[in-house]
């Protein structure tokens, strides 16, 4: 039996711990937060801080593979453990993802198309970098950011002092700061490639992303893109694998739109991030694809071979993330009230995490519905969550 260990225990740790077992792996979980899901889904389970190198260690030891869920785990404990060629996506893929700066200095090396950028960390240099990038501008942290945290849009210089001002400059200066031209953004796409250690590779269809207040609120796919630019989004993504050198799941999140900045009238592909792990936007093909992104990771760590990935019918398929807003509709600290599901016969799966506590705009499931074209798949999600959320007291998203 194949021992396989995952840094962090999230929900993305705990769908993937599921994969491994239903292809006979033992799975073991490590994770700072003795409460973490994926904790619960292990045969061994260990609640240590990142920068416990011994306890890194004993897992490495007692494993044949390891893999992360996000790429946040912090290097400096890692790197001092033996045994790293156990890790899947490396520790260099791992610490160019973590880093905006580093992530675009990547994507200007290896022709992948990107906005343009200026990169630092001095928190005092920015004021002569915004003077000679120009402004309008998107101030992000250099690392540690997700969900919209750690970047701010900057429309003025006064507005940049008053940040630099606030306790944001501190996040500047641990992490440094990546400062993008805005576009005019047409749609938001991800694309997530599988890729073996011999080098074999599947992607996965294009995934559609709509953000409300920067999490990702619906994935539909197909996404609804011309085929040229399908096809470039999947090479773009397939190129970014390839170059990285990635063992597992490289997910490249991409804007299809303008630039602002010289006045174009041409809509392309921009690579914004990388993120070598699954991904919010592939819960999806839990329920479209013949298989699922966490059985495609599953497959690299355990040796089982890849096959292209297909979409099981036609029509589309909807992901919408359930945050802690419908557990608070229905006055609910526990348990989700899951009766609507009754009215709701194009719902097709709901998955509840299962995280301790409740809190406005965290991730703590998601549900998947199926409809005969894109506008009625979303429809049909937007639909079964209201539903969900209108158990118990009332109250709407």
């Amino acid at each position: 039996m194949t021992t396989v260990g995952i840094l962090g225990g999230g929900q993305l740790g705990a769908m993937l711990a599921s994969s491994l077992q239903d292809l006979g792996a033992d799975v073991h979980v490590f994770d700072p937060d003795p409460t973490a899901p994926a904790l619960r889904r292990a045969a061994r389970a260990v609640s240590a801080p990142w920068r416990d190198t011994a306890r890194l260690q004993e897992l490495f030891d007692a494993c044949d593979v390891v893999t992360y869920e996000f790429e946040n785990v912090e290097t400096e404990g890692l790197a001092r453990v033996s045994g790293l060629e156990k890790l899947a996506p490396s520790l260099d893929v791992l610490r160019t993802t973590q880093d905006r700066a580093l992530e675009k200095e990547f994507f200007r090396a290896h022709g992948l198309p990107h906005v343009a950028f200026a990169a630092g960390r001095d928190a005092d240099d920015l004021r002569a970098a915004v003077r000679s990038f120009g402004l309008p501008a998107i101030l992000k942290t250099g690392r540690g950011g997700y969900d919209g945290k750690g970047q701010w849009k900057l429309a003025s210089e006064d507005e940049l002092e008053a940040l630099l001002a606030s306790p944001a400059r501190d996040a500047l200066e641990a992490g440094g700061w990546v400062l993008e031209e805005p576009i005019e953004i047409v749609l938001e796409a991800s694309a997530i490639v599988a890729r073996e250690k011999n080098g074999d590779e599947v992607v996965f269809p294009l995934f559609e992303n709509v953000h409300r207040d920067h999490i990702l609120d619906v994935t539909l796919v197909p996404a609804r893109l011309p085929v040229d630019l399908e096809a470039e989004a999947k090479s773009v993504a397939l190129s970014a694998a390839r170059a990285l050198g990635v063992t597992g799941l490289l997910t490249t999140e991409l804007f299809v739109g303008r630039s602002a900045r010289h006045r174009s009238t041409d809509v392309r592909i921009f690579t914004n991030e990388l993120a070598p792990r699954p991904h919010n936007s592939g819960h999806v093909t839990r329920k479209a694809c013949t298989y699922s992104q966490f059985e495609a990771l599953a497959r690299v760590l355990l040796g089982v071979p890849l096959v292209p990935p297909r979409l099981l019918s036609g029509g589309a398929f909807c992901m919408a993330n359930l945050l802690g807003e419908v557990w608070q509709a229905q006055g609910s600290e526990g348990s989700l009230d899951l009766s609507a599901w009754e009215g709701n016969p194009d719902l097709l799966e709901v998955v509840l995490y299962g995280k301790s506590g409740v809190a406005t705009k965290r991730k703590m499931g998601h549900l998947v519905s199926r409809g005969a074209g894109a506008e009625e798949a979303i429809a049909a999600a937007r639909a079964c969550r209201k539903a969900l959320s209108r158990r118990g007291p009332q109250g709407s998203l």
